[in-house]
């Protein structure tokens, strides 16, 4: 293969792969969210390409975050929603959740105005639960920024070798090889990680046939920061993902400061043409400790966002 990643690790491709950067193993029977939907040919955008890589190149705070005199309105690739209908809004999102996991609105702690939503989860198993949109989709030039503010609660654990991986803002899309799935999340030492895993055409499950095993192309990279998740306190979390003719590309801020070592353009497997954001835990691993998240001021754009505004 040519091509590579400026801002990742490299793993091993066909099968299995693993990154040196952080990200732990998925074990070969491993599954990724069944959803994603999609096209699954390769991002037909490549009359933007230009205005695209001028616009991701461009130096964080030379970017003109939102105006915070206008009002947020969701329609078209524009989606915000601060929870202060006291409910998750169903012509806004959908949900996953696993066993013993909910996802509920509540007052207990909240970023702005009244209410946030409130994820609870079972330490000491593996916990998926998500807010999903997919009403900004197909993303204008298939490129997009997630920003939402995240109260985690009371801990998350850790060890030294990479583990308890799991997403908080996750993309997800078909290539025209299979399944992707790239984010931002954390994993070891409370460690902030951008990752993204290309599953491949794997093959089906009896008990989920819809789904994602690893398939014979399956590739995954990081890399994690030094920066860690702080828990117990509003994180201003924001990511863009986006997808041109040959390129994947990330960028991470929290509180408002990129994580220049998450930067990731990648092209040595085909780009994904994104079909779903998913907000909140999708955990690899059995997680202990943590119980609770919070999600609050949550917006998806076509520009970048910044933590300034709702």
């Amino acid at each position: 293969m040519t091509g590579g990643d400026s801002g990742a690790s490299s793993g091993a491709s066909g099968g299995g792969g693993v990154d040196s950067g952080g990200l732990p193993p998925i074990a070969d029977d491993a599954t990724a969210p069944g959803q994603g939907g999609g096209d699954d040919g390769q991002a037909d955008v490549a009359t933007a390409d230009g205005a695209l890589e001028a616009a991701i190149d461009a130096p964080s705070e030379a970017i003109a975050p939102p105006d915070g005199s206008v009002a947020c309105k969701t329609a078209g690739t524009e989606l915000c929603d601060g929870f202060e209908t006291g409910m998750i809004d169903p012509k806004i999102w959908g949900m996953q959740t696993t066993a013993g996991t909910s996802i509920t609105v509540d007052k207990m702690q909240v970023h702005s105005g009244s209410y946030a939503a409130h994820i609870k989860l079972v330490p000491g198993q593996t916990n998926t639960a998500q807010i999903t949109d997919a009403v900004t989709f197909p993303a204008k030039n298939n490129t997009f920024y997630t920003r939402a503010f995240f109260f985690i609660s009371p801990d998350l654990p850790f060890d030294m070798a990479g583990g308890y991986h799991q997403a908080y803002l996750l993309a997800t899309g078909n290539n025209t090889l299979g399944f992707v799935e790239a984010g931002l999340g954390s994993a070891g030492n409370k460690q902030y990680l951008g990752f993204s895993e290309y599953f491949g055409a794997g093959p089906k499950t009896a008990s989920d046939p819809s789904a994602q095993t690893h398939g014979p192309s399956f590739f995954e990279f990081g890399p994690d920061s030094t920066t860690q998740v702080v828990p117990m306190k509003w994180i201003c979390m924001e990511l863009m993902q986006g997808g041109d003719a040959t390129t994947t590309h990330r960028r991470v801020w929290i509180d408002g400061k990129e994580l220049l070592e998450q930067k990731s353009d990648f092209s040595m497997l085909p780009p994904p043409m994104f079909a779903l954001m998913s907000i909140g835990t999708w955990q690899y691993h059995t997680t202990p400790i943590l119980s609770d998240i919070w999600i609050d001021d949550v917006r998806v754009s076509s520009a970048m966002i910044g933590c300034n505004v709702p």
